[in-house]
């Protein structure tokens, strides 16, 4: 209930996080699993509290794991841990909790085979340090995958409320989220954030974000200004574990500001780059294929981009799935070079009319080149025809950008860049998206709120015309009053079944 007192709402879980690690205090590594543990806890309803650097110290450790450990339900400490002389994290903990160090039989067993000692010999001085820990510890395995463990599995140590994991990035967010779920669980709370983005700074409307403050306290205000961004100056957030109150807050703001204020696209398009990052920082366990591929992308057409001129590449775009993703990507990758507005070029886009289109892909092309500031160019077709109408129209035209797969007819023989075939004009041919699956498409789409064809959500899952493309078979399903519908495109599991809706 909104009526609610702040105080009789439920207590978010606290949690601390200790990076260990004198070569981050020098500067020497920069600390990135801080950025990944604040969006994991906060998905899981638990509040990060403090975060604390500290060198390689056994007494400093020691200090600040019984602070921290007395203050938050859960404390993490990343790094220190190691077969080297200043891999101390282990006795920090220990002095913390005035235990005594031991040597671990399960761990010294999991050690010595992990580090390949020889049967039957002493171990070495390595092995038997990875197993010495704090009397009361508690073993976790994580499951991971065997491109990081030989045999899937990794030793974790607990001790009382403290969870200890290792420094190296692909190791810890693995960890983390092998653990998801048993040690770190989901307090039951979810914090509920909208965000605003606004196209002037924060001294424009500071009074009516202070009114807004004032007005509704049980809500969290944030106003961040961005700098050389060319879609928004600003971003607001509103956080709150109450989903209709930030509703209400939203609402209230939004009512006193001037509406040419407002940047529509601020999300999609200005926080684009910001947001493929993520992805591509994603744990390689949950998205090795797209990660791997989204990084090839976006070489390939940072390349392009490095050769040629904007006015000379044009994006070849029929509103399809696959060049939707092209269309955010390019863009996110211009946004990511272009950091002002009289700097930030005009996108070339063309779409050869197909016989028969449906209205919903030509409407969704004309909303998208207007969400995009797509300069769109339109021949009817068949292809080849209205390429070349095109490019005797546009000379300049040297590269043309396909969102074309493997899995597409004729895609299983082309190469990423390639010069066209006789009779398409003197262009170079450039694929991004080559090696994507339908999964991966389906993913980038999905994760980034990328807008797409509304058809994809009645059960189409490759688009050609009117005459040619039904919804897909494998998609069906009868409801409960017996009516026959379609299960949106996303939900195809098996990616050979892709075309079967077209003819």
């Amino acid at each position: 209930s909104l009526k609610l007192h702040k105080a009789e709402r439920m207590a978010a879980r606290s949690a601390g996080v200790i990076v260990i690690g004198d070569e981050v205090l020098k500067g020497q590594v920069a600390d990135s699993n801080v950025h990944f543990l604040a969006k994991k806890l906060h998905s899981l309803g638990i509040k990060l509290c403090k975060v604390s650097i500290i060198p390689d110290d056994i007494e400093i450790i020691a200090k600040e794991v019984a602070e921290f450990s007395t203050k938050y339900d859960q404390v993490i400490t990343s790094g220190g841990i190691g077969p080297t002389h200043d891999d101390v994290t282990y006795e920090g903990v220990g002095a913390a909790f005035l235990q005594p160090m031991i040597v671990n039989q399960e761990l010294l067993i999991y050690w010595s085979w992990f580090n390949r000692d020889p049967p039957g010999s002493e171990q070495r001085e390595s092995t038997v340090k990875m197993a010495t820990i704090p009397r009361d510890a508690v073993i976790h395995y994580a499951h991971l995958n065997t491109t990081l463990v030989p045999e899937e599995k990794f030793p974790v140590i607990t001790v009382n409320n403290v969870c200890i994991l290792p420094g190296l990035p692909k190791y810890f967010r693995a960890i983390f989220n092998a653990l998801e779920g048993t040690y770190f669980r989901n307090s039951g709370l979810k914090f509920h954030v909208r965000r605003m983005y606004l196209d002037v700074y924060e001294s424009e409307f500071a009074h009516y974000l202070n009114d807004a403050v004032k007005k509704y306290k049980d809500v969290t205000f944030g106003s961040y200004p961005k700098l050389n961004n060319p879609f928004f100056k600003t971003v607001i957030t509103l956080e709150c574990q109450e989903e209709q109150l930030v509703e209400q807050a939203y609402s209230f703001f939004e009512s006193r500001l001037n509406k040419d204020w407002i940047a529509e696209q601020g999300e999609l398009l200005g926080n684009s780059w910001n947001r493929i990052k993520e992805l591509l920082d994603a744990d390689e366990a949950e998205a090795m294929s797209l990660t791997r591929c989204l990084k090839r992308s976006i070489e390939i057409i940072e390349k392009c981009l490095d050769e040629y001129q904007t006015s000379e590449v044009f994006l070849s775009f029929n509103g399809g799935k696959d060049c939707t993703v092209l269309v955010h990507l390019v863009q996110s990758l211009l946004l990511k070079r272009f950091n002002n507005r009289t700097e930030f070029p005009e996108l070339n886009a063309v779409y050869i009319r197909t016989e028969s289109p449906f209205k919903e892909v030509e409407d969704f092309i004309r909303e998208t080149a207007s969400r995009y500031n797509l300069k769109l160019i339109i021949e009817d077709g068949p292809l080849k025809k209205g390429i070349q109408k095109v490019l005797s129209g546009r000379q300049d035209f040297k590269v043309s950008i396909l969102g074309i797969r493997r899995t597409d007819p004729s895609g299983g023989e082309l190469s990423h860049i390639q010069k066209t075939d006789k009779g398409w004009g003197n262009l170079i041919r450039v694929s991004p998206l080559l090696d994507w699956s339908y999964q991966d498409i389906w993913t980038y789409l999905k994760e980034l709120n990328v807008p797409y064809c509304p058809l994809y959500d009645k059960g189409y899952t490759s688009l050609g015309s009117t005459v040619n493309s039904v919804p897909n078979p494998a998609l069906k399903y009868v409801d409960e009053d017996g009516t026959v519908k379609y299960r949106p495109a996303f939900c195809l599991q098996d990616e050979h079944l892709e075309r079967v809706g077209r003819q």
